[in-house]
């Protein structure tokens, strides 16, 4: 058992998770002109049966300017794969929001193993590519919600069990959805490379960790329900949210990210583009509701040696 505790101790330790934390600095970036009116994209594909395709298009306002980033309407929006006969698909937009997905009727299922060029033609006439290949993803096997013995067992954590890919380059993202809704602050992302856990069993891995001491400020409550998704993302990808947390951002995910932060899109106009295209394969974890026997100090999964 000592020896099995030693294990787990070493595969959580070097499996480089990377998580926002709270920042209350005010993080400062400089924009000189060439950084207002950039084009913000944020696009996926994922294997999911639905609502799989998905694609935001926003510009920049000036920083010292409060009013909400503008939407970018009636661009021509479309996504094709590397299959032997291309598949193509042109995505609608949702009223004059800015948001393109697929027509209605319309199935488009992320494949893995293939590759994904996103293309966007603006009504200017400005064209926007990028290009992400859909790396497989293990099977998230469990989910687990206990205290945790960072602070203490005093904070409950959510933590998950899953078989690393064999051979190194393999990203991950964990999505976690409290009462159906995605948590999506800064300081609730999780993601992480291989780099030192290649095809190592991930036993216990904290990806949350509701550490706030009053009760009013707590993620996680009785009664609330956890819905995990694990997601394999591209290098590219992770570089993005690495980039994100070197600029200390603590907003969405999502929200127009500082003008520095890598993207793996490009323009014909040769400005830079801000934000990400990301393919994902996803697994979905179990269900867990918290109840009362959450509120104990979470027991190894590793097996006993």
């Amino acid at each position: 058992m000592k020896t099995a505790q030693i294990i787990k101790g070493i595969i959580i330790l070097l499996f480089a998770i990377v998580a926002f934390t709270a920042c209350e600095d005010v993080v400062e970036v400089e924009l000189n002109d060439e950084d207002i009116d950039l084009i913000a994209v944020e696009a996926y594909i994922s294997t999911k049966a639905e609502n799989n395709v998905y694609v935001k298009l926003e510009r920049t306002l000036a920083v010292n300017q409060t009013a909400q980033n503008p939407v970018i309407s009636n661009a021509v929006v479309q996504i094709s794969d590397n299959a032997d006969s291309p598949n193509t698909v042109t995505l609608e937009e949702q009223g004059t929001t800015g948001i393109y997905m697929l027509p209605a009727g319309t199935n488009y299922p992320g494949v893995t193993g293939r590759t994904y060029t996103l293309t966007i033609t603006t009504p200017d006439g400005t064209v926007i590519t990028g290009e992400e290949y859909l790396q497989e993803v293990e099977t998230l096997d469990t989910v687990k919600v206990n205290l945790s013995d960072r602070g203490n067992y005093e904070y409950l954590g959510i933590y998950i069990n899953s078989q690393e890919t064999p051979g190194l380059g393999h990203y991950y993202k964990w999505d976690i959805y409290l009462n159906g809704e995605l948590l999506n602050d800064g300081e609730d992302l999780a993601f992480a490379s291989d780099e030192l856990v290649d095809g190592n069993y991930i036993y216990d891995m904290l990806v949350l960790l509701d550490w706030e001491d009053e009760e009013e400020d707590k993620i996680l409550h009785l009664g609330d329900t956890v819905v995990v998704e694990q997601l394999s993302i591209s290098e590219a990808a992770y570089e993005f949210y690495w980039g994100l947390s070197d600029q200390a951002w603590a907003g969405g995910p999502f929200s127009v990210p500082p003008a520095n932060v890598p993207s793996n899109l490009t323009s014909s106009d040769g400005k830079r583009i801000l934000g990400l295209f990301s393919a994902r394969d996803i697994s979905v974890g179990n269900t867990v509701i918290i109840d009362d026997s959450n509120f104990t100090p979470l027991v190894s999964s590793v097996p006993e040696i």
